[in-house]
């Protein structure tokens, strides 16, 4: 059966560096694409992780990061490709809106934030992430 956390909200109530949720992935073999799409809001002012994906062999086989406002970036088997964006000053206090989404095959990583796209980056063409690890929110 297919089971999705769609609708579910986590909430951290106080800042730390170890409070996380860690979702265990069923998956039937190495991830040659993916999509993630996330709804966040936050009164952080340091760098924070927003989904990792980690594995036995890598603690961030897959890194979506918030370096600062108006950057963020994705991480896919240690290669990291950076997004810049114009930051909506308004958004301080409400839900950001996040999609990122990455391809083997070609190497096209790609983000949209409040449904805006950004432009394309290429990203670790032909490499495979391993089915062996859990999603880690927070922390």
């Amino acid at each position: 059966p297919h089971t999705d956390i769609e609708g579910q909200v986590f909430v951290f109530p106080k800042e730390s560096a170890d409070a996380q949720v860690i979702l265990n992935m069923n998956h039937n073999g190495p991830l040659q694409n993916f999509t993630v799409c996330l709804r966040y809001f936050t009164d952080l002012t340091r760098p924070y992780s927003l989904f990792s994906y980690a594995t036995w062999a890598t603690d961030n086989e897959i890194l979506l990061f918030k370096d600062k406002p108006g950057v963020l970036s994705l991480t896919v088997g240690g290669e990291e490709v950076v997004f810049s964006f114009p930051e909506n000053t308004g958004s301080r206090g409400s839900w950001e809106h996040i999609c990122a989404s990455w391809e083997s095959a070609t190497g096209i990583a790609e983000l949209w934030v409040n449904g805006n796209p950004l432009p394309r980056k290429g990203l670790q063409k032909g490499y495979s992430v391993s089915n062996q690890g859990v999603i880690v929110l927070g922390q």
